[in-house]
């Protein structure tokens, strides 16, 4: 089974698997036993893969259903998720590739399930942290690997815009943390997915918690971004320390099959470490 190389600072690195255990060791008695481990197999990673589908598909978020085809997304709100949950699978795939070589690391949620005799995974997250190294082109990587897995989705016009508007967000983004003055060594919030049978469980803030911790001891500023205002919006991570900055309309285009919508920015500054 291949092993995962992950491009982070080392001192970064081990501090969150520090932390990991440590609230892994608190949670030992809860119901379930659930644990948080960084993802380190190629296996581990479609696993993840499949979980965000499943969570972006059922709870129809518009970031990631919004390049469907229009009969795709009615499929989806007549209850068929098969097929939009698999071609979602192979683009998100492509993407925690891609963002391992850039300081990305994914997280899994697992607990111990009677029926099936073993640990079940009921969530993952990405985030992004301080790279050892520059990740280099991706150029050749992106086109025999993440253009097909979009065009098997979207077709090549939808994929188009996809891509403009995914840059176009990226360009507010980082206007933003321009703006409010926050240095480029900090934590990005990607995607944090539970899947929809086992919500209300806390996975979701099992796999935050460490990152926030993270970003305290080391003293780095934490950015992120909610597709999916009607459910993660500024009142839910204000609980975690987050301030809403800005707004972007995305995917204002005529092939948007949802219709753009309003993504939030937010900024966590880290809190001051009380001396020992």
């Amino acid at each position: 089974m291949s092993a995962i190389r992950l491009n982070i600072e080392a001192a970064i690195l081990r501090s969150l698997a520090e932390l990991i255990e440590e609230q892994n060791i608190a949670s030992e008695a809860e119901p379930g036993t659930p644990r948080v481990h960084i993802v380190a197999t190629a296996h581990e990673l479609v696993q993840a893969a499949q979980v965000m589908a499943q969570a972006f598909v059922r709870n129809r978020d518009k970031a990631w259903i919004a390049w469907l085809r229009p009969a795709d997304v009615s499929r989806i709100d007549s209850g068929d998720f098969v097929d939009a949950e698999r071609k979602i699978a192979r683009v998100i795939h492509y993407l925690l590739r891609a963002a391992l070589r850039a300081g990305g690391v994914v997280v899994l949620e697992t607990a111990c399930d009677e029926c099936q005799g073993g640990r079940t995974v009921r969530g993952a997250a990405l985030r992004t942290l301080p790279s050892a190294a520059s990740p280099g082109a991706s150029f050749f990587h992106d086109l025999t690997v993440g253009a097909p897995a979009a065009l098997r989705a979207y077709g090549l016009r939808r994929t188009l815009a996809a891509q403009s508007a995914s840059i176009a967000l990226q360009r507010a983004t980082h206007a933003m943390r321009v703006r409010e003055g926050i240095p480029s060594r900090c934590i990005y919030g990607g995607m944090v997915c539970v899947r929809p049978d086992h919500e209300q469980k806390r996975v979701a803030s099992r796999m935050s918690r460490p990152f926030q911790r993270l970003a305290d001891v080391h003293g780095l500023f934490y950015l992120l971004q909610s597709s999916n205002p009607d459910r993660n919006d500024a009142r839910v991570f204000k609980g975690f320390g987050f301030r809403h900055t800005g707004e972007f309309l995305y995917g204002a285009s005529k092939l948007n099959s949802v219709g753009p919508y309003a993504v939030k920015l937010m900024v966590r500054s880290p809190a001051p470490v009380l001396p020992e």
